[in-house]
């Protein structure tokens, strides 16, 4: 039922950036949201536009650098995929600071992000062989750190499931 429900809130999410598209100042703030939801929902076609969008706009977010990498990897760009992870990486790196990551919950964003980026480069690297025992275990222990955190949880397995589609 929950899975249902977001399913039809991310397509709606993506309906209305199309109307939203034409003017430019309300699809940049929306971009990113659509941009998230087009990999959650596999809409190939529509990820491959919206980052042509955020390439002419000049958007740089987490989702929209998750984005390219997965449509990076659809395109079987192997290379283009790994720089694009290493890039996320050492921007989300950068962005931590000794204020920042005083404790766990300043900095818990940050975690989560690079969390995504361990878990996306795993199951690509595994290729079509996620289903490995120590794969899924490794995926499975990592899933219970989130511990109560269900909106994270979400997100990753919807990541998850992206990269598993495209590897």
């Amino acid at each position: 039922m929950l899975l249902d429900f977001t399913y039809r809130f991310l397509d709606a999410i993506l309906t209305r950036f199309e109307v939203l598209k034409e003017n430019e100042s309300s699809a940049s703030r929306f971009l990113p949201f659509a941009v998230e939801a087009s990999w959650i929902m596999s809409r190939w076609d529509k990820l491959e536009g919206y980052l042509d969008l955020c390439a002419r706009q000049g958007t740089e977010e987490f989702n929209v650098g998750i984005g390219s990498a997965l449509d990076a990897l659809r395109q079987k760009q192997i290379g283009t995929f790994t720089s694009k992870i290493n890039e996320l990486r050492l921007s989300v790196a950068r962005s931590l600071t000794t204020n920042s990551a005083a404790s766990l919950q300043s900095c818990h964003a940050d975690m989560l992000h690079l969390h995504a980026l361990s878990e996306v480069e795993s199951i690509a690297k595994a290729g079509t062989n996620f289903s490995h025992p120590s794969l899924l275990g490794a995926l499975d222990r990592r899933l219970d750190v989130l511990g109560g955190y269900l909106s994270d949880k979400q997100y990753l397995l919807g990541l998850r499931r992206a990269t598993m589609e495209l590897a």
